[in-house]
């Protein structure tokens, strides 16, 4: 789903959503609860970590 579909389909503005995707922003909760109601996924889903994540925090802490 691109960010624009996603932009459509929580009502959010575009820059709203790339801003929510941003590490280290503090966004709203109604902003995380209408990305994850666009997506249909719980709250909390968006905020675990991916594997790609994990790795590239080891690589990190590894250096």
């Amino acid at each position: 789903m691109s960010l624009s579909d996603v932009a459509e389909k929580t009502g959010l503005h575009r820059v709203a959503i790339a801003r929510a995707e941003r590490e280290g922003q503090d966004v709203r909760a109604s902003t995380v609860a209408a990305i994850a109601k666009a997506l249909d996924v719980p709250v909390c889903e968006l905020f675990e970590e991916s594997g790609h994540e994990r790795e590239r925090r080891k690589r990190q802490a590894g250096k």
